[in-house]
């Protein structure tokens, strides 16, 4: 197929996302080419879209329907496939008219069907899971890092030496983006977007995210520690130099066709960047979507490089949708560690870009509840109420997290931190006890908080 050759968006998949989204093509092709009256992928439409998702995902139905993320796979393969083609103006027919339209919905109209609202719980309990740092650590040394795994007591494992078995690749850039993630709580397409010029200087701890790679449209300030900050760095002098070098040394850079070269970059009065052609052409970077950025390229150093943050191992920028096969690997080496220990099936752990995101926030709340009972004086004694007392709470992790409204963030995380309330870890008894401590401590009682290490915060 013409689209697997030449669609860029496509070819800068990393290699196991290509499979995965090719074999998804592939089983829709193969679900039309089934129906009374088989359909070419072109001749597609939107209710034939739905009912391959009720095929796909209604467990009531069908025995072998698929879990909510691979049906989101299957959505992000076709929306780029569709994509592709009604930008090129594909004909239907031989002769005929060009492919007006995407059967695929936009926004979030491909996750819901009419009559099957099952499969949303379903996508939630995937994603809706929230890991205590110590469990985090744990996923990040054994899945990310290639370190052995040991079991230390009953539903509780540490990571142990390296495991020569096991080759991981692009672990310091791998490492270094999901400790991003987990420490600023940003969205896998806003963290995978980002340009090298966008980053925070030194000793600088916050920086505008674009409006054009924030959900919503609107743009806002992260947050990073410095010791991320560090990290960061680290992955951009060592990981990401050594990709540049090699993209260079074997002509990478040449042979790319849809190139765009800066040749200079202006912070603008409101804090975002712009970027000067070399053909004179001045461009926002708050505008600028992420499939254009990923044409941005540069002079930095003395060799030519791509502006994106994050790249690949042949140098060249790292779709955010690639991410997706970085956590599954990792998930699939965690649980072969601690299946060989005898872990149960329900011990199984599945992270995603969203259960950072969701860690973070839940640990954001945990530290400003904190913070505003020392301040006011508040204790256990103190009854928690309706949680108005902490709207300030709420509306500032709203605001990190780039919610659109306030009333989502407080459901999600005040039920989990009057939990905390209701176990007496606010009190002068627990002054000692750091926001690790906090957070695991809820894992005791929620089973939607992940903690396989036993507490080790």
């Amino acid at each position: 197929m013409l689209y697997f050759n030449s669609c860029p968006e496509f070819i800068s998949l990393d290699l196991s996302s290509r499979k995965t989204y090719a074999r998804e093509i592939a089983t829709w092709c193969g679900f039309l080419g089934k129906q009374l009256e088989p359909l070419t992928w072109l001749e597609a439409t939107e209710d034939d879209f739905i009912d391959f998702k009720i095929r796909r995902t209604d467990h009531l139905q069908f025995a072998d329907s698929v879990a909510g993320s691979t049906w989101n796979k299957a959505v992000f393969a076709l929306r780029g496939l569709y994509d592709w083609a009604v930008a090129h103006k594909i004909p239907i027919t031989l002769h005929g008219p060009v492919i007006g339209a995407s059967p695929v919905p936009g926004g979030r109209g491909a996750l819901r069907v009419p009559g099957a609202r099952v499969n949303t719980a379903l996508v939630r309990k995937e994603r809706d899971r929230w890991i205590v740092p110590g469990t985090y650590r744990l996923w990040r040394d054994v899945g990310l890092r290639g370190r052995g795994v040991e079991r230390v007591g009953a539903g509780q494992w540490r990571a142990a030496g390296d495991d020569k078995s096991c080759r991981v690749r692009n672990s310091l850039r791998n490492t270094a983006f999901t400790d991003f993630v987990y420490s600023t709580g940003l969205r896998v397409q806003e963290a995978g977007a980002l340009l090298l010029v966008e980053l925070p200087s030194k000793n600088v701890v916050e920086a505008k995210l674009p409006a054009a790679i924030a959900k919503y449209g609107k743009a806002r300030m992260w947050y990073a520690a410095p010791t991320v900050t560090r990290t960061l760095r680290s992955y951009v002098t060592v990981g990401r130099a050594a990709a540049v070098r090699r993209a260079v040394r074997e002509g990478r850079y040449d042979v790319i066709e849809d190139i765009i070269w800066v040749t200079e970059v202006r912070r603008t009065r409101k804090g975002t960047f712009e970027v000067v052609r070399d053909d004179g052409v001045v461009t926002s970077l708050n505008t600028m979507k992420p499939a254009m950025r990923r044409r941005l390229f540069w002079i930095r150093d003395g060799r030519p490089e791509p502006m994106a943050l994050w790249l690949n191992e042949g140098g060249m920028p790292f779709h955010h949708e690639s991410w997706i096969g970085v956590f599954e690997g990792a998930n699939d080496r965690l649980w072969a560690g601690i299946e060989a220990t005898g872990a149960a099936d329900s011990d199984e752990l599945t992270v995603t870009p969203h259960s950072l995101r969701f860690s973070f926030a839940l640990a954001l709340a945990v530290r400003l509840h904190q913070r505003l009972d020392d301040m006011h004086g508040w204790d256990e004694g103190v009854a928690y109420g309706d949680g108005s007392r902490y709207e300030e709470v709420f509306r500032t992790v709203k605001d990190v997290l780039g919610h659109r409204s306030v009333e989502t963030t407080r459901s999600t995380y005040m039920p989990r931190v009057q939990r905390l309330r209701f176990d007496r870890l606010f009190g002068s008894s627990n002054a000692d006890a750091t926001i690790g401590d906090l957070v695991s401590s809820l894992a005791q009682d929620l089973a939607e908080v992940r903690d396989l290490t036993g507490g080790d915060g």
